[in-house]
């Protein structure tokens, strides 16, 4: 009986199963799409910069993790990184974005930092095809798709901003709502 249930369930299933092959489907994520996730995260990652008082931009939780200021320049720079891999094949060419002996120390710069590397993560993006997203890469050792390593944005942005949320509560600020639109 259980048997003749899972068995038709599968075939109840089975109009719903592709019948290409994932590489031979639609990209992913279109370019438009992953500008509007990084124009969100430009704006997220500066309303945590202002969120947190000038005193803050040393503070660690504890011993061996970043510090607040480098905590947001890895994620901000870790966007340009990624985007400047997957659609250049390089950072020989990542413009500077500032000087971290100053960012790190002065929230006004930090802020022109994240905006200078979350800027050109956009300008990359607005300068690849949707096809483009289709063409297979390397990736820190991986064989993608531009699309798929690009989306890494998507995971690693929110994931770096929100480990900055226990150091705004540990000094006393209550972080800035984060909304994925």
């Amino acid at each position: 009986m259980r048997l003749f249930r899972l068995a038709s369930i599968a075939l109840a299933l089975l109009p719903f199963v592709p019948t290409t092959p994932l590489a031979a489907q639609a990209h992913l994520i279109s370019r438009k799409a992953l500008i509007a996730i990084v124009e969100n995260h430009k704006g997220a990652v500066l309303r945590y910069i202002d969120a947190a008082p000038d005193s803050m931009l040393g503070f660690r939780p504890t011993k061996g993790v970043r510090t607040f200021a480098e905590q947001i320049e890895h994620a901000a720079g870790s966007d340009a990184l990624i985007a400047d891999l997957a659609i250049t094949g390089s950072t020989k060419n990542t413009p500077p974005m500032g000087d971290s002996a100053v960012y790190l120390h002065n929230k006004a710069a930090l802020k022109k930092y994240a905006a200078a590397a979350m800027d050109h993560t956009i300008k990359l993006l607005g300068g690849v095809s949707d096809a483009a997203l289709d063409e297979d890469i390397v990736q820190f050792g991986n064989k993608v798709t531009r699309g798929r390593a690009l989306m890494e944005l998507l995971d690693h942005f929110p994931w770096t901003l929100g480990q900055t949320v226990p150091y705004l509560r540990l000094n006393g600020v209550t972080p800035p709502e984060y909304s994925p639109f």
